[in-house]
């Protein structure tokens, strides 16, 4: 995936320094520094500044190209090439190349539909065609990181105004143009002159839409002359052309291609150099436009390289000397640093989509008359992202016509929305004839309204024959409160054991619907409460009949629920915790079969230390009354809820388990991390409450490998419990939800 990393260079990000300011017209050569694209060989663009830097030559003017472009654009900004070195340690790369917001910032709605079967990943289904986004990465977090880092240049609306003028070289997608960038966002024009198509998504300037330079003009030589420099100092670290034994895969041809680009425009810059000129092309072997781990050796090739030349270096160098110093007054105009010096005097919202821009306002931690707080304005926009509407949420610091600074919050409806599309699929195998699996689908259609209003069609077999209507509405400007409701038609097989011997399976089948209305607390706290009405019937399959059993199902319950989710992750979490306490009153007079009570709860706390991780889960029922139907039972059993007994060979009115799972890091790949663990578990259920007693808990263990891959969690564990049971486990889906039915 070298053409993906080639993308992740422009992430590079640099902390507060100084570099050499544009100088005034005094007679003397104007020198140029054009810098390539070429990924993580772009490390040696800091060797090569930190050498010209050791050599005192001046820079009046830089162009650059991709990584060329980011390196270029810090440095022309005010920063130094040491600390622009210090971010091959320092950047958070798992961060930066992810769009989501962190989980604690999604809403509750978001969290609760995450928890569904479904696949995380969707298309747009629009006007009878499929649809997907331009860019796997939409580049939500690199705006972030790239406004924070220019923050003290964000008023410089023409680059020519920065301490060093500068321009960056983006390619337009429709022509296939080359598009100097000389003024706008920085920020903005960093991400388009490096957004790999396919791998990043395109930006949007002045009305074209643009993506890596490298394609167009990979070493911009031409772009500095016309600037006004009258010598170049030109950087190539372009990856060369393959050979034929390293054309080995899809990969490497691809590769190829791509290379075959950049390499003619590379090449043609470079036969437009003159005599004077000073071409730098620092030996940069085998290293690859991936290697960011081996940045730290990259960088020395570039400083290498430079003072190989610097004889003729030096030539600028002694002019640089010869000029009088840079008066105190002029560096003390140098821009200020500290983002709580920023004072905010205003916010202004430009937004595309169907929404109320009040619900994008609430969102905002940053209000005028404020000093400008980065932190929480990254949170506000993250929480802004979660509202599941917007391609992309960015913001711009910027001045009004009366010079007060404010900031401009941009969001731009996605364009293969509101209609998706997803698919699901959960499966488990103990490998002992017990197994089951669950496929389906899903279609959401969002933003309805100008609150958000949302609907949900959800389709399953298998496991769970479904098919289920939802409706969610937002009912005010910060979408707190709300009004939920669902229509649907479920039939699933329910096993009755009696210790390792399955007495009976019978068929569950009906039809329910709720109404539910409930206030959200943030993006952590809900409360809510529902009314569920509906009918179904339970039939024997095989086995004996249970005479308890009745056949005709009466829903008619209202329950309350309260549920805290801070959790950093669904399915591996490492920190944060999670809660659902809910409480059940079904009655005849409402529409019940049957008066009973219920009480239930379940949650996870976690809390880690390196790469290891402790993560205690519990789930809890029971039943006031005897009385409670089969419908309502409780049932444990499988991986993590009792390992090495059957999927749900357990099952009572009232039932009660403790799973603590104790599992570490195998990796750092971001999108299929893999982790290695444990669990103990203990628990039981019983048919009637006088016999629930602790002593008589059933324990079980198990040892597994798991991963959180794109169709969801992975698991391989082998399991045993106190009753010498023993079983193997493939699972694909969350084993430690509750399986209560609905």
């Amino acid at each position: 995936m070298r053409l993906t990393w080639l993308a992740i260079a422009a992430l590079f990000t640099a902390f507060y320094g100084n570099s050499a300011a544009a100088q005034p017209d005094d007679g003397r050569i104007k020198v140029g520094l054009a810098l390539s694209g070429g990924g993580a060989r772009g490390g040696a663009h800091v060797g090569v500044l930190k050498a010209l830097e050791e050599l005192n030559v001046p820079i009046d003017y830089i162009a650059g190209t991709s990584m060329g472009a980011i390196i270029g654009g810090f440095y022309a900004a005010g920063y130094s090439a040491d600390e622009i070195e210090q971010i091959m340690d320092e950047m958070d790369w798992d961060r930066a190349l992810s769009d989501n917001p962190d989980r604690s910032d999604r809403t509750m709605r978001k969290k609760e539909v995450e928890a569904e079967f479904l696949i995380p990943y969707r298309v747009g289904y629009n006007n009878g065609r499929f649809q997907a986004a331009l860019g796997a990465i939409q580049g939500q977090h690199l705006d972030q990181v790239f406004q924070r880092i220019l923050q003290p240049a964000a008023t410089a609306h023409s680059f020519d105004q920065l301490p060093i003028p500068f321009r960056a070289i983006a390619t337009d997608l429709v022509t296939g143009e080359a598009v100097v960038l000389s003024q706008g966002s920085l920020a903005d024009t960093l991400r388009a002159s490096m957004s790999v198509p396919g791998v990043f998504a395109p930006v949007r300037i002045d009305g074209r839409i643009l993506v890596d330079g490298g394609m167009a003009n990979n070493m911009p030589v031409d772009v500095v002359r016309e600037m006004g420099a009258d010598v170049v100092i030109a950087v190539d670290i372009s990856s060369q052309l393959l050979k034929e034994e390293q054309l080995t895969s899809v990969l490497s041809v691809t590769e190829q291609l791509t290379n075959f680009l950049t390499r003619r425009t590379t090449q043609q810059q470079i036969e437009s150099l003159g005599s004077n000129d000073v071409l730098i092309v620092p030996a940069l072997g085998e290293f690859s436009a991936a290697d960011f781990k081996d940045a730290g050796d990259i960088i020395p090739l570039g400083y290498q390289a430079t003072m190989e030349l610097h004889d003729k270096l030096l030539v600028f160098a002694e002019q640089e000397r010869a000029r009088d110093p840079v008066p105190a007054e002029q560096l003390a105009e140098r821009p200020e640093r500290d983002p709580a010096t920023y004072l905010v005097s205003f916010v202004d919202i430009s937004n595309n989509s169907v929404l109320n821009d009040e619900i994008i306002r609430s969102r905002l931690a940053v209000q005028p008359g404020e000093a400008l707080d980065l932190d929480a304005l990254d949170r506000s926009v993250d929480r802004i992202y979660s509202l599941d509407v917007f391609e992309s949420v960015t913001y711009d610091l910027v001045e009004n016509s009366a010079g007060e600074h404010g900031i401009l919050i941009s969001a731009t409806a996605r364009k293969w929305g509101p209609n998706y599309l997803q698919f699901g699929l959960e499966l488990s195998n103990d490998f002992t004839g017990n197994s089951d699996f669950k496929i389906g689908a899903g279609y959401t259609r969002n933003a309805l309204n100008s609150l958000g209003g949302e609907m949900r069609v959800i389709a399953s077999m298998g496991r769970e024959d479904q098919l289920r209507f939802d409706f969610y509405q937002p009912v005010d400007l910060g979408a707190n409160w709300f009004v939920n409701s669902q229509l649907g038609w479920k039939r699933q097989n329910y096993n009755l054991w009696l210790g390792d011997v399955r007495l009976a399976e019978y068929e569950i089948y009906g039809w329910a619907a709720k109404l539910g209305v409930g206030r959200n607390f943030g993006t952590t706290h809900q409360l809510r409460t529902d009314y569920r009405y509906g009918g179904g019937r339970t039939e024997l399959i095989t086995g004996t009949p249970i005479p308890e059993i009745r056949s005709r199902i009466d829903i008619g319950e209202l329950s309350l629920s309260y549920r805290h989710d801070s959790l950093d992750s669904l399915y591996f979490p490492t920190s944060g915790m999670a809660h659902e306490l809910t409480y059940h009153f079904a009655d005849t007079a409402i529409g019940a079969g049957l008066d009973y009570q219920q009480i239930s709860g379940s949650g996870t706390l976690s809390g880690s230390w390196g790469k290891n991780t402790a993560s205690l889960n519990y789930s809890l029922g029971y039943s006031f009354d005897d009385s409670a139907p089969l419908e309502s039972w409780y049932q444990l059993g499988g991986f993590g809820r009792l390992s090495g007994l059957a999927p749900n060979q357990l099952s009572g009115r009232q039932a009660a388990l403790a799973t603590l799972a104790l599992y570490r890091r195998l990796n750092e790949i971001q999108f299929l991390p893999a982790y290695t663990g444990l669990t103990l578990e203990a628990g039981n259920v019983w048919n009637y409450g006088r016999d629930a007693a602790l002593d008589d808990l059933r324990f079980s263990a198990s040892l597994f490998i798991g991963a959180e891959s794109p169709i969801g969690p992975l698991y391989f564990a082998v399991g045993h419990s106190d009753s010498h049971d023993t079983a193997v486990y493939f699972y694909v889906g969350h084993p430690f939800h509750g399986s209560q039915i609905d």
